[in-house]
């Protein structure tokens, strides 16, 4: 229930409890001066001068003129209390009986024969509030009597304030009973999200909001829990991207400081007369060419990598045949590798194979994918194996070796930035570490995703997939193309 409906029941029934009250009170009073009258009872539920009362009403109806006989009264009334209470009879205007002598009463002030407003059970009788009921008759020979039975109803003056003082504690009550429920559902989730925004800005975000509530609180509180799960997987993400750099750091000085150190040591070779012929000249200046080859090549990865990780490189997309694309890079691919070294393509002929690509920096995943393939492979007939597969929006590309594959525990890092499969970081067994990293980012940013799998002796496969340009072909015979 929303806080609003909750204010608006709980405003309702303040309104609706002291007329509650107010209608139970007037009840009360109806049944008091208009019921039939429980006042004539002792403690014990026991009413005899009531029932006294009534005896007398069936003799007048059967002998009325037994209520003429003094001895017959004072007999029935003998062991009736005769404490604020009192039986009359009166005929032809004068009162013949009165079972209580110290109630002194007006025979004028007593209601007349077959006096019709009779219903109304309190009368005043001078200064003091009776209950009074009556029943009139005739005696045999037709003189009007009446029958009265009267208790003292001295107390009604004081029901009023006792009725209005119950009536005030039972409002202060509900009153103060529904502000506090409708209170403690409002603060309480208040002042836990209170507590939770002074651990948040302490910096601890390890504690957990929960709430089943389904109100305004409720809501803003699941969002609250949001929010801090969010935080804290910011700065988890920030803490890692820390790391990161400072590993990026480490890993960028160290592949920076290998060559510089090794150009450093030829050049000091040269300049102290180490280099004393014509041959060891030409090695020292050939190696610091390498060095410094390396170098340029290092930096230039990581300009790449920079742009790319940044968004900063625009690409330029186009719809392109990939069957065709890559058969044209796999002849320049041929021209440049070694005779131990053979090359397969295998696509579908019936399928055509258009994706959406920037042409050169796909070209650059190929290269970094095979050129990392290359320098791993320790067998001495080497083979590279390309594969086309056509999915339902994408164009799938497996490029797979026979290498010596990869540890299971190492393949989820591959296109990490700085990652080596060999963690010595020689350059003769591994380049900058940044090659796959940059194949990455540049399938993804193609829209596409690339992943690698991998067995130990048996070889590694490195797939990724690209958008097609439109839902095409269907599967055919292959073709493979060695080269």
């Amino acid at each position: 229930m929303s806080i609003r409906k909750r204010l608006i029941l709980s405003n309702i029934a303040m309104i609706l409890m002291p007329i509650f009250f107010f209608l139970l009170s007037l009840f009360i009073l109806v049944q008091l001066f208009f019921g039939e009258q429980p006042f004539f009872a002792h403690e014990d539920g026991s009413a005899p001068i009531a029932e006294e009362y009534l005896h007398l009403k069936q003799t007048a109806a059967r002998t009325p003129d037994k209520l003429r006989e003094e001895e017959y009264l004072s007999n029935r009334m003998a062991e009736i209390p005769q404490e604020n209470a009192a039986i009359l009879i009166r005929e032809k205007g004068e009162i013949t009986y009165q079972s209580s002598p110290s109630m002194s009463l007006s025979v004028s002030e007593l209601p007349a024969f077959d006096f019709e407003e009779m219903r109304r059970p309190i009368h005043r009788f001078g200064n003091q509030l009776y209950f009074l009921q009556k029943n009139d008759f005739y005696y045999s020979n037709g003189n009007e009597g009446t029958v009265f039975l009267l208790q003292d109803a001295g107390f009604v003056k004081r029901f009023g304030p006792i009725v209005f003082g119950c009536l005030l504690l039972a409002l202060i009550f509900t009153n103060g009973l529904l502000t506090y429920f409708v209170s403690k559902t409002i603060l309480t989730p208040v002042n836990q999200l209170r507590a939770a925004s002074e651990k948040i800005s302490e910096g601890d975000l390890d504690f957990h909001i929960e709430s089943r509530r389904k109100d305004e609180l409720g809501h803003l509180s699941r969002t609250f829990e949001i929010m801090r799960k969010k935080l804290k997987e910011s700065m988890e993400l920030q803490m890692q991207y820390e790391e990161n750099r400072k590993e990026l750091i480490s890993n960028i000085s160290h592949d920076l400081k290998t060559p510089l150190s090794a150009i450093k040591g030829y050049v000091e070779g040269i300049r102290d007369g180490v280099a004393n012929s014509p041959e060891k000249l030409d090695s020292y200046t050939q190696t610091i060419y390498s060095k410094a080859n390396e170098l340029d090549h290092l930096i230039e990865e990581l300009f790449l990598y920079s742009k790319l990780d940044m968004n900063r490189l625009p690409y330029h997309f186009e719809e392109v045949d990939i069957k065709e694309y890559i058969k044209n890079y796999v002849e320049e691919l041929s021209l440049q590798l070694s005779e131990q070294t053979k090359v397969s393509f295998y696509y579908d002929r019936a399928t055509s194979y258009v994706g959406i690509i920037d042409r050169d920096k796909l070209k650059r995943v190929f290269s970094n994918i095979i050129d990392n393939s290359l320098k791993y492979m320790d067998k001495e007939k080497r083979q590279l194996l390309i594969q086309l597969k056509n999915l339902e929006e994408h164009i799938k590309v497996d490029i797979t070796d026979n290498g010596p594959g990869i540890k299971p525990e190492d393949v989820p890092y591959l296109f990490d930035r700085f990652y080596r499969v060999e963690h010595s970081r020689n350059t003769k067994t591994g380049g900058s570490g940044l090659g796959l990293a940059i194949a990455e980012q540049i399938i993804k940013g193609h829209g596409g995703d690339i992943w690698a799998e991998s067995e130990i002796n048996k070889g590694t496969t490195i797939s990724f997939i690209i958008k097609k340009a439109s839902n095409q072909g269907e599967n055919g015979n292959e073709k493979d193309l060695d080269y």
